[in-house]
């Protein structure tokens, strides 16, 4: 665990707080749609040391458990959708192509590149609603699901997966 992450975990400071970053991305897209939590925008280091612009925007966010399920989910919900981010999300649903999630966690006093290695998801089914939210549920090590040597593990393969679902 880095110095950052072990100061935000121990409470001593705290003026210091975690920011959650979002960033989905699709093949067919021009750019990726990245939004924080609040309303000031900020600029956010990657991993590879490039920085990007995130829009602070309207989102709540319920994060995956840490256990040993079979599939973890995260949800989140993205308020004042622009009208710019539907049509990306009917381009790729048209397209029939895979939105992914990477969910990185920031520490307000380091923002040149997250606190712990990003996680990586698989968008469910992005639904919008009337007043303007994009709800959202992505699945996060989904072994149920998984492909293996080009096969599925299906209930008609495997009569035992019944049991896990």
């Amino acid at each position: 665990m880095n110095d950052v992450l072990a100061q935000l975990l121990s409470g001593h400071d705290p003026t210091i707080y975690r920011i959650p970053a979002l960033e989905l991305t699709c093949a067919p897209w021009p750019s990726a749609i990245r939004n924080i939590p609040g309303w000031d925008d900020l600029l956010l280091g990657h991993e590879d040391g490039q920085q990007h612009h995130y829009l602070g925007s309207a989102l709540d966010l319920a994060l995956p458990a840490r256990n040993d399920s079979g599939q973890q989910n995260l949800g989140f919900a993205l308020g004042g959708v622009n009208a710019d981010a539907e049509e990306l999300v009917d381009m790729a649903l048209d397209a029939n192509a895979i939105i992914y999630l990477t969910l990185r966690m920031y520490v307000s006093n380091d923002l040149s590149a997250p606190a712990r290695r990003p996680l990586r998801m698989i968008v469910d089914e992005p639904v919008f609603q009337p007043d303007g939210t994009l709800q959202v549920r992505c699945r996060h090590r989904d072994l149920l699901f998984r492909r293996f040597l080009l096969g599925r593990f299906t209930a008609q393969k495997y009569p035992g997966v019944a049991l896990f679902t």
